[in-house]
């Protein structure tokens, strides 16, 4: 009886393990589930396997917790002085990181904050050094806009 147990203690998680495996690594696709009513709404971001970018957001609200999401225009000279080498000059190009066109499709701007931030390689994390929060806030800004 007791190996009964052992053995369908091993099958759960050799179970887990295997579907926990099969989770796409690359996979930067979102959740998004948003709340109707007076209250704020919010929307849960996932990118996995990056527990660091999941989080619980209030739509609206910047990486500062202010509602300033950040000056797009800023953005760009950050974008152009750290990130061009990689997604080209206008980020559309693509190269060694992906081309960033229509990403706003694929992360809110808070989800694009949180990825800059705790980004997956072989993008390099350039914050908090060299990029500050006020940097991070706007190339997100000016990214929302390719």
């Amino acid at each position: 009886m007791k190996s009964q147990a052992y053995a369908l203690l091993a099958f759960a998680a050799i179970a887990a393990a295997v579907g926990a495996g099969c989770a796409k690594s690359s996979d930067q696709s979102t959740t998004t589930t948003t709340s109707s009513g007076a209250g704020p709404s919010t929307t849960s971001a996932t990118s996995a396997p990056n527990a660091a970018a999941t989080q619980a957001v209030t739509t609206g609200a910047g990486s500062n917790g202010s509602n300033a999401q950040g000056d797009p225009t800023a953005g760009h000279a950050v974008f152009t002085a750290n990130c061009s080498s990689c997604h080209g000059a206008t980020g559309h190009e693509g190269g060694v990181g992906p081309s960033l066109s229509n990403e706003k499709s694929r992360k809110n701007y808070d989800q694009t904050v949180a990825w800059i931030k705790n980004p997956q390689p072989p993008m390099p994390k350039l914050y908090p050094s060299p990029l500050s929060e006020k940097d991070v806030d706007n190339v997100a800004a000016y990214v929302q806009t390719l």
